[in-house]
């Protein structure tokens, strides 16, 4: 299945630099592109694609505002949006997730992200960048694991190193089933890993998990993933 992805919003530049990622992905087309938010509304009205990938500063009608017109069509409840922002500001963040937008990438995301992305997107899926992802934990856990820097380092220092990299995993956003793939292990060992992890921190939660995974800096210690 070919997925027809519109670009919606944003510079010539940026949509010329995705057309040139999507062409190594034989399952990914670019049906159109519009600069003028208005204009990409309504080509999303005409075209119908299965995912619209929206610049956050466009001319005339910011991302926003274009993610809220397509989100708020009972016509296109089955385009699904993905918003690409210069950085993961608070405000870009959050306010992109409230427009009703499945996923958030900075524009300058290597061509296999947005590739993934776009498809994770396109399954109904959420997908959101490491630093979008810090920022809204950020949001929901603000309070968590308090100490010193040494403390905090104390207690990750606990987790074995396949423990390191099993949350370091549930932090980009995969799922057991997937981690269990990467690492090629068993579902139920990538679960225990999650659940001793959880017990050497003192956390709830798989989502307060990932949120100090991401505030301890492991994920960026690991690269981004």
């Amino acid at each position: 299945m070919v997925l027809r992805v519109l670009l919606a919003g944003g510079p010539t530049s940026v949509h010329s630099r995705i057309g040139e990622l999507f062409e190594s992905a034989p399952d990914m087309q670019i049906v159109a592109a519009a600069e003028s938010g208005v204009e990409s509304v309504r080509l999303v009205h005409d075209l119908h694609p299965d995912v619209v990938l929206i610049y956050a500063l466009s001319e005339g009608m910011d991302g926003v505002e274009i993610a809220r017109q397509i989100v708020g069509s009972g016509e296109l409840s089955d385009v699904h949006t993905l918003m690409l922002a210069d950085s993961a500001a608070d405000d870009s963040v959050l306010g992109a997730l409230n427009s009703g937008v499945r996923g958030f990438l900075e524009k300058d995301a290597q061509s296999e992200t947005l590739v993934e992305a776009t498809r994770a997107v396109a399954r109904g899926e959420a997908h959101l960048s490491p630093a979008a992802t810090r920022c809204v934990l950020d949001k929901l856990f603000p309070f968590m694991l308090s100490g010193s820097a040494d403390d905090i380092a104390q207690l990750w220092s606990e987790l074995t190193p396949r423990e390191r990299e099993v949350v370091s995993l549930a932090a980009l956003g995969l799922d057991n089933k997937a981690i269990s793939s990467r690492l090629v292990v068993s579902h139920f060992t990538v679960k225990t890993h999650i659940s001793r992890a959880m017990a050497k921190l003192n956390v709830r939660s798989r989502a307060q998990l990932v949120a100090e995974v991401h505030r301890s800096g492991l994920v960026r210690k690991r690269g981004g993933g």
